[in-house]
């Protein structure tokens, strides 16, 4: 049978083989441990490795006086992840070769692998493994079983996104329903029966092995009925009362006219990610754009969860500048996504926001979501519902300067990862009068570069713009100059089309407005968040701070290779790994830095197209 892994790095995380078979009991007392004993081997020709089980793995039935029915499995991790995908090959397998007309002689074997894929989406994997006897004896027999223990995420599922494999031991293809028979061989999955082009309601035992309804060529030898044993993949994502949160399913076999045994049923369920944002707006009070000495300045944080995954545990932090004040009694909830609006307390008295001080620093904090209280963030579903908006207020200084603010949401997925996402406001003092209203600026992401519009409503001997960019908010440089209209009192409108030729995430624009006399003054600044490319977007780190792995999720709209590089701020490659990205969502683990230095580095993730950078923390 051939193993066929995805592109990339796998890991074998669990492997064992399993076998089983009717045996004469002669055989056993021969040699007691002859049930235990198996050769594999990687390929199809060369030496057998030789594989002894436990005997706590063995499992028997006696089928007659003289007959017994059995499964024993072994563990084969190291030896599989040693040598990957292929094909391996079983022999020595124990079992009693011929013909009998009461229920069969049959053997076979099968190998159960989990591995660890960093490439590929995350998902709840579940193995139960056992083995029952389900017999008719000539009357409906049904043997009902809870399967415990799963991680069904918070959402609802696609087809796709559940999926149920199981193997079972000397079902008849023969023995299905008949006049006498109506029901015959049936798996029921939380009372709903299980069936599909091969596996027919009727007859789901029936010696198959299937994906989805369609027989498994990969195999030798190659039946479609392979006279002994049966291993079904089946997607229950829905229309199996599958539901989110479950924690149990509940299996039912039955039979009318014939005999199998269960042995193995593994779930692979996909994982449902959130993806909080947030965006952060500063209007000052007089609504011109600039910061004036002693202004009061109003926050708006605001962002959803984007992702299909709610994100548990949201909180809020916004760290002020040293040139601000808060105002006292300003924060309030607007939108909390499950928390009441309105204005909240400055103490940490138990409601979902408060002011508090960390040293020399004055931060506000706000907790959003769904149950949330005093201390804890609460659950933001998917968007349009986990929509949230706070904002508060601050008092520039005397000399304000240029105000910069930088707000962060932290929150955690269904399995623990943490997401977090930062928002930016940049506010500037009017840098001198200059005789220029505007009426908007504006910038937009459009075909990869950014369009950058404004309109005057008036201009005063007005010679021209420059059009300044950041990639930082800090420092700004020349993009493009734009000439103005001179001395006139009616509108004009003015663009700019930026070709984007920056690794950063966000980038900031701002106006440097010139007169004829020379005389200048700056806009205030604006912001645009960057997607990605066409090839890759979506692009985010998490945790970030991080202690000694990072996930990088990625979602790729084709298959190509990227890399991976951590750099120091010196310019030192810290480490560098070329991943295979497939076309969809891609979560690549960046592992084991434990032993890095804490401080600041630069991740770079480069396609055959473009590149992304993002700035990362080690804790």
């Amino acid at each position: 049978a051939d193993l066929v892994l995805p592109a990339g790095t796998n890991i074998i995380k669990f492997a064992r083989l399993y076998w089983g078979g009717r045996i004469n009991n002669s055989v056993i007392t021969a040699s007691p441990d002859t049930l235990r004993k198996i050769k594999i081997r990687k390929g199809i020709t060369g030496v057998y490795t030789d594989a002894i089980a436990p005997a706590a793995n063995v499992d028997q039935f006696a089928i007659t006086a003289t007959e017994k029915v059995y499964q024993t499995y072994v563990d084969v991790t190291q030896f599989v992840n040693a040598l990957g995908g292929g094909t391996y090959t079983v022999a020595n397998l124990p079992a009693t070769a011929g013909a009998i007309g009461s229920g069969g002689k049959y053997a076979g074997w099968s190998i159960v692998v989990a591995y660890e894929n960093t490439t590929q989406p995350y998902n709840s994997l579940r193995v139960y493994e056992g083995f029952a006897q389900v017999f008719s004896n000539g009357a409906v027999t049904t043997l009902n079983v809870t399967l415990s223990g799963l991680n069904v995420p918070n959402n609802a599922l696609n087809a796709d996104e559940a999926v149920m494999t199981t193997m079972a031991w000397e079902g008849d293809a023969s023995l299905g329903a008949s006049t006498n028979n109506p029901f015959g061989d049936f798996m029921r999955v939380n009372n709903i029966a299980v069936s599909n082009a091969m596996n027919p309601v009727a007859n789901y035992w029936n010696g198959s092995i299937t994906k989805n309804g369609v027989n498994v060529a990969t195999k030798n030898p190659n039946y479609t009925n392979q006279m002994g044993i049966d291993i079904d993949e089946v997607n229950v994502g829905t229309g199996f009362n599958i539901q989110p949160n479950a924690t149990t399913v509940s299996v039912q076999f039955g039979t009318e006219a014939d005999q199998y045994f269960p042995s193995l049923f593994t779930f692979n369920i996909r994982m449902k990610d959130p993806l909080v944002t947030l965006n952060k707006t500063v209007t000052d009070a007089s609504a011109n754009g600039f910061v004036d000495a002693n202004e009061e300045l109003t926050y708006v944080l605001s962002g959803s969860n984007g992702g299909n995954g709610v994100a548990y545990n949201a909180v809020i932090v916004d760290t002020l500048p040293s040139n601000v004040t808060y105002v006292p009694n300003t924060l309030e909830v607007v939108n909390g996504a499950g928390v009441s609006a309105g204005i909240k307390t400055d103490a940490a008295d138990g409601d979902e926001a408060f002011k508090g001080t960390n040293g020399s620093k004055t931060y506000v904090k706000f907790f959003v979501g769904q149950g949330a209280t005093g201390t804890t963030g609460g659950q933001l579903p998917a968007a349009p519902n986990g929509d949230y908006s706070v904002k508060f207020r601050v008092v520039a200084g005397a000399i304000p300067g240029t105000i910069t603010n930088t707000a962060r949401i932290t929150s955690n997925s269904q399995a623990g990862d943490v997401f977090t996402d930062d928002g930016t406001a940049i506010i500037g003092d009017a840098g001198g009068p200059v005789p220029v209203k505007l009426l908007s600026f504006k910038a937009t992401l459009v075909n990869k570069n950014g369009l950058v519009k404004w309109t005057t409503e008036s201009e005063l001997n007005n010679d021209y713009f420059i059009v300044e960019r950041s990639d930082d908010g800090v420092h700004f440089a020349y993009r493009a100059k734009v000439t103005g209209n001179g001395t006139t009192s009616f509108s004009h409108a003015y663009e700019y089309n930026d070709a984007l030729n920056t690794n950063a995430q966000v980038v900031y624009y701002r106006l440097k407005i010139v007169d004829t006399d020379g005389k200048f003054g700056f806009s205030k600044t604006i912001a645009i968040k960057l997607n990605g490319s066409l090839n890759v977007s979506d692009f985010s780190v998490y945790p970030n701070p991080f202690i000694s792995d990072i996930k990088v999720a990625v979602t790729s709209a084709a298959d190509e290779m990227a890399s991976f590089r951590i750099i120091s701020f010196d310019g030192r490659e810290m480490l560098k790994r070329n991943v295979s990205l497939q076309t969809g969502d891609n979560i690549v683990v960046l592992t084991n830095f434990g032993t890095l230095a804490k401080g600041n580095y630069i991740l770079e993730v480069t396609t055959s197209t473009d590149k992304f950078i993002k700035k990362i923390i080690k804790n």
